[in-house]
């Protein structure tokens, strides 16, 4: 699966969950090459405008999937085979080197990079197949909110 058929899967799989589906591609756009996301959970809710136990809730959804997974607090991973962005990282300066320079890097090149480091978490090691969409159930509050209109419906 590569990008784009990510934001498709994304797409069908959130489709009653706009909050989780606004997250992921917040995310997307705000990560570092290599698929890191440096932001609080805090300034992800202050950013989507919602509540921080929903961002929390998201979070907690979409690393059970392997879609994301926390490093340390305030620091994400998005999982690189579905999300990841080339470009330049820093390289540490070699004798001779004045300062810190960078280096162009490809998708590809950074995905073996990121395969091959044992800290990977266990949920990238291998791209586990994502749940089919049609197959989620609802969310619990939707699912209520659902028999709450049905009911209306029938004493009306």
């Amino acid at each position: 699966m590569d990008s784009q058929e990510f934001l498709c899967w994304l797409s069908d799989y959130y489709r009653d969950d706009i909050v989780t589906l606004r997250l992921i591609i917040r995310m997307m756009g705000m990560q570092r090459p290599g698929g890191t996301v440096e932001a609080t959970q805090s300034r992800l809710a202050e950013l989507l405008k919602v509540k921080q136990s929903q961002i929390s809730r998201s979070l907690k959804d979409t690393g059970s999937l392997g879609v994301t997974a926390k490093v340390k607090a305030g620091l994400y991973q998005l999982h690189p085979r579905l999300s990841l962005r080339g470009g330049r990282v820093p390289v540490e300066p070699r004798p001779g080197m004045r300062a810190q320079g960078t280096l162009k890097v490809d998708q590809l090149s950074l995905l073996d990079a990121i395969e091959d480091n044992p800290d990977l978490p266990g949920a990238f090691k291998e791209l586990r197949q994502l749940p089919d969409p049609e197959k989620k159930p609802l969310r619990e509050d939707k699912t209520r909110a659902q028999a709450r209109a049905v009911k209306k419906g029938r004493t009306s």
